[in-house]
């Protein structure tokens, strides 16, 4: 998030000012429009991906092929229904880069430039897809024989700078203006992430879960990546499929310098658009190869139907691995019920819904504080006297205490520690079935027992969605 996502913030925006104009759609159903509007974009990212590969392989089949592993990749499936900005991302990518490579390719400038601009707006959607900037520079040298002319240079350096300008121009703006307060707000997230970043640094060992979520998110795409690029440089040499999955491949390997991109599988998806164009092209060519005669159609449909085999086989075990995690999702909608039971300026530590507080708070529903995860969490230090800060500062704080929304996983367990040992350092008083208010050691009448070691036996889902 660090150039904001403003194209992706202010199109949601702009929609619901929309709905609640013309049919009176209130705040607390927004979520709802922003999921439909996801939903309703899926298809047509499917399409584009489609017609991407197309234009790289020049074969309908090989992007059918294609347009299938993006569509039943398991994180495509299960975000294309969240309001999250992967499937309008690759929407928006896809779209940039066809225009920008039938540009290059008919020596049409406009359609380039226009390209290269969607390309900056995309990483308005989601950073990450700007590493596909580097395409902007490969395309004209893969379409021009590895030589550029004067005009090529120009209108390549022209796209680079368009590109750039439709990227940083938008929060350039937020941030020099200071709408807002953005700058002081923009300087909190940084302060956050680095506090993250210390305390779960970049390692090699980040490469195995790496390696595994890759797998999980294109399985028949990951397995034929080595053959299709060795086999498109010995017959074919620098073709813009084989540069294109390196690009994409680029992507991804990019995306390791974040720790996140080890522990949240749908990272995985930045890299797909660039990498399925070979790998359908050599999946479809090993599968007509193998069948009787040859035959075209036939060998798509052994292609798809290896494609299709690899998903039922896979996707059942993966739900189930990741069972759990989908669950916490669900609880976001219905968190609004257990809010209500608090005082509207109360301070909630809530977990993994976190996001829901801060939701709802955003609706205009309360003015909860929260002590969060992540970049949020004081420390096992501090967090004893964060609390007790509050405290005396007269604020009243509250623990939910439901498994479902704590987790001994990865950098999760060191934070599920120090809420158990605050049992040692607080009362507790009951509100709900999974809400207490935390109250001084002092307090007489707090005597009720959160259970809190509980949270250490949790179990684990093996993938973070």
């Amino acid at each position: 998030m660090l150039f904001g996502r403003m194209l992706f913030i202010f199109t949601n925006h702009a929609a619901y000012r929309a709905a609640h104009a013309l049919f009176g759609l209130g705040s607390e159903q927004a979520y709802l429009l922003f999921k439909y509007m996801v939903i309703v974009q899926t298809p047509f990212a499917v399409v584009a991906c489609w017609t991407l590969a197309r234009e790289l392989t020049g074969c309908v089949r090989a992007a059918t092929v294609a347009a299938l592993m993006l569509a039943l990749s398991p994180f495509f499936v299960v975000y294309s229904g969240q309001a999250m900005t992967e499937t309008p991302s690759i929407l928006l990518l896809c779209v940039a880069l066809v225009m920008h490579l039938r540009g290059v390719r008919d020596g049409k400038a406009w359609r380039a430039l226009a390209g290269a601009g969607l390309l900056g707006l995309c990483v308005n959607i989601r950073e990450p897809m700007g590493f596909y900037g580097v395409w902007l520079i490969l395309a004209p040298l893969c379409y021009n024989g590895w030589q550029l002319k004067r005009r090529e240079i120009f209108l390549t350096a022209l796209a680079c700078i368009i590109f750039l300008t439709c990227a940083l121009a938008p929060f350039a703006v937020w941030w020099l203006l200071d709408v807002g307060g953005y700058r002081a707000a923009w300087y909190g997230w940084v302060a956050s992430m680095r506090a993250e970043s210390a305390i779960h640094p970049v390692t090699i060992s980040n490469l195995v879960p790496f390696v595994q979520l890759f797998f999980i998110a294109a399985p028949v795409t990951v397995c034929a990546l080595p053959f299709a690029l060795r086999r498109e440089w010995r017959e074919r040499g620098w073709t813009p499929p084989l540069v294109f999955a390196l690009v994409g491949l680029f992507v991804n390997l990019v995306l390791l310098a974040n720790y996140s991109v080890v522990i949240n599988g749908r990272y995985q998806l930045t890299g797909l658009p660039g990498l399925v164009p070979l790998t359908a092209a050599y999946v479809l060519r090993r599968a007509t190869e193998r069948a009787p005669g040859s035959a075209p159609q036939r060998g798509l449909s052994y292609a798809c139907a290896l494609v299709f085999a690899v998903a039922l086989v896979t996707g059942p075990v993966i739900y189930i691995f990741a069972a759990r995690t989908l669950q916490k999702h669900a609880i976001t909608k219905d968190y609004r019920a257990r809010l209500a039971l608090l005082p509207p300026d109360a301070v909630v530590m809530a977990g993994g819904q976190t996001v829901a507080v801060n939701y709802y708070r955003g609706l205009g529903f309360g003015r909860w504080g929260t002590i969060g995860t992540g970049g949020g969490w004081p420390g096992a230090a501090q967090l004893a006297p964060h609390i007790e800060s509050h405290l005396q500062h007269g604020r009243t704080v509250f623990v939910d205490v439901d498994p479902r929304l704590w987790s001994m996983e990865s950098w999760h367990e060191q934070e599920t520690r120090s809420l158990v040992n605050l049992q040692t350092r607080f009362r507790f008083r009951r509100v709900s079935e999974t809400i207490y208010e935390i109250r001084p050691a002092g307090d007489e009448t707090a005597c009720d027992d959160p259970n809190l070691q509980s949270l250490l036996s949790l179990p684990g889902s093996k993938f973070q969605w």
